[in-house]
């Protein structure tokens, strides 16, 4: 039986689904891939290298477009996966976390506190922002705001701890043609539907877009000086 897929009919004749889901699918699928490599990294070195702000807000929006609003498109076959996965990443955070912030005896003391706490906050606020707005917006920004935090904070984290730990050029890999083939897509979108993707064209889209590159560009800088 052969099933046809309906799109909006305003969906111009030049825009391509099928090439905006095969980016999308790659997208997912390398991310996916340095999701597991930061587990897998994080039971090798005893620690985590995902920065715990990022590991939150990601958790937060995977629960958020996953379970409440439901996103279209191939990327919401991923999102249920990483939800699972980046619950396996938040135990071992919080099973190697403490020993990590022993300079702090407040946060290492209470540690498991802070993240279900964090976890709390960060999804009421997803929660009520996808709410108040647009879902397809209100995802495309939150979801770069946790991009931003992780790459810029994954570099100050190498600074801050003075090595690699959690970390690894296999991760670095994924994460950067991940978030390039995402930032490709929407480009993609903005030239060949900019009726509806034309608020990914302004100044600060564009700034949000590819200042997780530039992290990455600088982490890359950074990981080998340490290494």
């Amino acid at each position: 039986m052969q099933v046809s897929r309906k799109y909006p009919e305003n969906t111009p004749r030049e825009y391509s689904h099928l090439l905006a889901g095969v980016l999308n699918a790659s997208s997912g699928l390398f991310w996916t891939t340095a999701y597991i490599l930061y587990v897998k990294q994080a039971r090798e070195d005893r620690s985590y290298g995902m920065p715990l702000l990022a590991l939150i807000l990601n958790v937060s929006w995977e629960f958020t477009y996953t379970f409440i609003y439901r996103l279209n498109g191939v990327g919401r076959f991923f999102h249920f996966p990483w939800v699972f996965i980046d619950g396996i990443l938040v135990y071992e955070t919080v099973k190697y976390g403490p020993a990590l912030w022993e300079r702090s005896p407040l946060v290492a003391n209470n540690f498991m506190a802070i993240v279900v706490l964090s976890l709390f906050i960060a999804t009421s606020a997803q929660w009520t922002f996808a709410g108040q707005f647009s879902r397809n917006n209100a995802s495309f920004w939150s979801a770069y705001v946790c991009q931003n935090v992780l790459s810029w904070g994954s570099v100050w984290m190498l600074l801050t701890s003075g090595n690699s730990m959690g970390h690894s050029m296999s991760i670095w890999w994924c994460r950067f043609i991940g978030t390039l083939t995402a930032n490709l897509r929407y480009l993609y979108r903005v030239k060949a539907w900019p009726e509806k993707y034309g608020f990914v064209s302004g100044a600060f889209s564009i700034w949000v877009l590819w200042m997780p590159c530039l992290a990455d560009m600088v982490y890359l800088v950074v990981y080998n000086y340490i290494s």
